[in-house]
């Protein structure tokens, strides 16, 4: 029942005993598997032709099949990450632009979203760099948007920070419109808008301008502009303030040692200038601040207005606000609201000790009363004048002259002494001291202990007071 020869073959191996009619099953089996491999791709392909032809798909265009919207963007828009834009502004400067994640806003638009930006322009060779936490790119136009934690270096000497800003780098030129704080090394500035043209190395604050260095505060409601490359600062309707000390001008144009520290070296006050110092105020067309000298230079209709109710004028004025001194030169007039009038060639007003100073020519109305004298002080405590040298007052029929006196501007009377010599009608005579009364317009001579009072009469004066 059992082929025995054939199993004994399988066993040992020999597969030559195997008979014809096995051989010819295997040969059949080989073929078969060929043929599917073969038959089964063209069967396939068959059937997607039938399915062509079955669901009427156009094969005769190249229309894309419709996407869903989500993949649309998919597919049209891209993501970057650590990605950089250079940057050939029109002086063929090269700037970067880089941030850790770049996708497109609008597929092939050239409109980008970024993420934490960082962007690196050059100014004459001072490194200028712009980063946030947001912005948006527009690679066509050249035109970057930054938001949030705007920060703005400038060549490491002073820093800016705000909300938003906007930077043109086609026309060099950036803005922002929310308020920015900027700081250097020993001061800070602050606005409320700005502006930057990097081509010509200017920057503007706009509305609210503060300005703070360890010595002085300068203050604008309107606006101020750095000149960068120059260290100037221009200001409109500005104020600077040292200590008590206060300078006001329309135009206030300021120089800084250095754009780290906002210390002023010098300012210039054009329009109408003021200074505030002590319950004094000074005023002029034009203003000079020098700060190595402590020097305020005024020129043209200066003025000063004093608490106590007097104004002095002059061509020209210096206040030294270190030695708290106003100096007046040429056509200086003091007016009081007392009535009196001053004039002089020179006036020096002591801010510590209270007390102006008049020299050369020096002269005083009240009413029909004159005093002169080559010098004169005022002591404001005691509202008085004292005359030196050559002292001469003038009233209606007579004139007193000494080497000394004093002008009690509240009493009304001027004291002489010295030499004194009055003389009226021809008439001249002499004693220690003279009071004269500017309200009666008369005076009168007084003589020490033990001295006397002397003088020359006409004959037909002494007639005139015997017929009386």
């Amino acid at each position: 029942m059992f082929e025995t020869q054939k199993i004994d073959s399988f066993f040992s191996g020999e597969k030559n005993l195997l008979d014809e009619e096995e051989k010819v099953y295997i040969s059949r089996r080989t073929k078969i598997v060929r043929f599917l491999k073969l038959f089964l791709p063209c069967l396939t392909a068959l059937s997607l032709g039938v399915g062509i032809a079955l669901f009427d798909f156009d094969t005769s265009t190249d229309t894309a099949i419709p996407l869903a919207d989500d993949e649309k963007i998919y597919f049209e828009k891209f993501r970057m990450k650590n990605t950089v834009f250079e940057i050939t502004e029109k002086d063929n400067q090269l700037s970067t632009l880089r941030a850790d994640i770049v996708e497109e806003i609008e597929p092939g638009k050239k409109l980008y979203n970024l993420v934490n930006p960082n962007a690196k322009t050059l100014d004459k060779n001072k490194i200028i760099t712009l980063s946030a936490k947001q912005g948006t790119y527009n690679q066509q136009q050249q035109i970057l948007n930054l938001k949030k934690d705007v920060v703005a270096n400038y060549n490491q000497e002073m820093e800016a920070h705000t909300n938003s800003a906007t930077y043109d780098f086609a026309k060099e030129y950036g803005f922002g419109n929310e308020k920015i704080i900027g700081y250097g090394e020993r001061g800070h500035f602050e606005a409320d808008k700005f502006t930057f043209d990097k081509k010509n190395g200017v920057g503007s604050l706009i509305k609210n301008v503060v300005l703070k260095s360890k010595d002085f505060e300068l203050m604008s409601p309107d606006k101020a502009t750095f000149f960068l490359n120059d260290n100037k600062f221009i200001s409109t309707n500005a104020t600077v303030k040292k200590g008590k000390d206060i300078l006001k001008g329309d135009t206030v144009t300021a120089f800084f040692k250095d754009m780290t520290s906002f210390d002023i070296d010098k300012a210039y006050s054009n329009g109408h200038t003021e200074i505030y110092s002590d319950e004094k105020k000074a005023f002029a067309d034009r203003g000079e601040y020098q700060v190595s000298t402590g020097l305020v230079k005024l020129f043209d209709n200066v003025k000063i207005v004093d608490s106590n109710g007097y104004t002095a004028t002059a061509d020209f004025g210096i206040y030294n606000s270190k030695k708290k001194l106003f100096t007046l030169e040429k056509n200086v007039k003091v007016k009081d609201k007392n009535g009196y009038t001053a004039i002089a060639e020179n006036g020096i007003y002591d801010l510590n000790k209270k007390t102006f100073t008049l020299k050369k020519n020096v002269k005083i109305d009240k009413g029909t009363n004159v005093i002169t004298a080559p010098k004169a002080i005022y002591f404001q405590s005691k509202d008085e004048f004292r005359f030196y040298d050559d002292v001469r007052v003038i009233q209606a029929d007579n004139t007193a002259t000494a080497n000394s006196g004093v002008y009690f501007v509240k009493k009304n009377i001027a004291e002489l002494e010295g030499n004194v010599v009055i003389t009226k009608n021809g008439n001249m005579v002499k004693g220690d001291k003279a009071i004269s009364d500017f309200t009666t317009s008369k005076s009168r001579l007084i003589a020490k202990k033990g001295g006397r009072i002397s003088g020359k009469l006409i004959e037909s004066t002494l007639r005139e007071e015997k017929d009386k």
